[in-house]
């Protein structure tokens, strides 16, 4: 009878660790899945889609920028020595580097470069013809030539804008995806939560039979196991903060969309008052040619929210729309970088996966070792 009870206990014992020993693998797979999917992906909206998505609207900012203080050298009939003048030559640098940024975080894949490359393309014909109505203005004014060069050009540059749109869009659309992937919602706790807790259970359920059946009020080890069990999730719950801040960072690009196409639709209406002017002097007044310019006034009272412009003047980039865009960004690009912060929990997972089997180990050792003997 005595044999009997021995071999019982040991073989209860052993299963008692198998068991153990197997859910915290279980509970590790989980944990360590979740956590690092949820960072892959908020590593990828911090790196790629949020900065990619902020990139286009300042291309679309400072070429917008860089028309206005075109138009506004050749309305005022300056005399320039070398190209449109300084403020033109600074803005359409500024957005060949944030076209470059975008190609740098691009998230959209080829469809994003294919757009990138085709934005280069049609910038390198815009700045051709604003090069061209300088040398003619340069000439002549008034002259009709530099006229119609600029017309061109602001006929190119409503494309250039709708391309920046659609390239802006297959970035958003990017970012949607890695805020909404699998790893990033709610529903993924149960992927780590539940072993967890099984977990979790099945040390109390430990404890209370070798209370039991040893007369033991606690096993030092297997409580220790726990901490260590209670410190996974912990450091997986991160994960759901992190997720949090993803679905923040989205909606301040939101915010940045709202204020930029309020930006940039206010900012179009200038430029379209200065070509105006542009016009009239080409055609000796509005009855010249009333029909190009009524065309010209119809395109800019409404034109497509996309394609506003940006005067050159300091006070139409550090206030309104743009002040809130530019706050909304750095909203945006703080959120996503914290919810890319891991604090280290990749490797916390696996040490405290590994304590905690160590622990388990060290608590059922000793029973076992008392019943070695009596089993043979």
């Amino acid at each position: 009878m005595s044999g009997t009870l021995t071999s019982t206990t040991r073989r209860s014992l052993r299963r008692h660790r198998r068991t153990l020993l197997v859910a915290t693998a279980v509970a590790l797979a989980g944990c360590l899945s979740v956590f690092l999917g949820v960072h892959r992906a908020a590593d990828a909206v911090a790196t790629q889609s949020v900065p990619s998505v902020l990139a286009v609207y300042d291309t679309q900012v400072a070429l917008r920028a860089a028309h206005g203080a075109a138009l506004a050298g050749f309305s005022d009939g300056t005399r320039l020595l070398g190209g449109p003048g300084e403020e033109y030559q600074n803005r359409i640098a500024a957005a060949g580097q944030h076209l470059a940024e975008v190609a740098e975080r691009n998230a959209a894949g080829e469809t994003g470069s294919g757009d990138i490359q085709v934005v280069e393309a049609l910038l390198v014909t815009y700045t051709g013809l604003i090069a061209r109505a300088d040398v003619y203005f340069r000439q002549d004014r008034d002259s009709a030539l530099g006229t119609a060069a600029l017309w061109d050009a602001a006929s190119l540059l409503e494309e250039l804008l709708l391309r920046l749109d659609r390239l802006r869009q297959a970035q958003a659309a990017a970012l949607d995806e890695q805020v909404g992937r699998l790893w990033a919602s709610p529903v993924a706790a149960a992927l780590w939560l539940v072993p967890v807790l099984v977990l979790v259970g099945l040390l109390v359920r430990a404890q209370r039979f070798l209370r039991r059946r040893f007369r033991r009020r606690v096993n030092a080890p297997l409580l220790l196991a726990t901490f260590f069990v209670l410190l996974m999730g912990v450091a997986t719950s991160s994960s759901l903060w992190s997720a949090g801040q993803l679905a923040a960072a989205r909606e301040s690009v939101s915010a940045v969309e709202g204020d930029r196409r309020e930006q940039l639709a206010r900012l179009a209406a200038e430029d379209t008052d200065r070509l105006t002017d542009r016009l009239e002097a080409a055609c000796g007044g509005r009855d010249g040619c009333p029909r190009t310019i009524d065309l010209v006034d119809a395109e800019g009272s409404g034109a497509p929210a996309g394609t506003g412009g940006d005067a050159p003047s300091s006070g139409a980039t550090t206030a309104g729309p743009a002040g809130d865009a530019r706050t909304n960004g750095d909203v945006a690009t703080d959120r996503a970088t914290r919810a890319a912060t891991s604090y280290g929990g990749e490797f916390v997972l696996p040490v405290a996966a590994l304590c905690a089997a160590m622990a388990v180990l060290l608590g059922f050792q000793p029973r076992l070792e008392e019943y070695r003997y009596h089993e043979r």
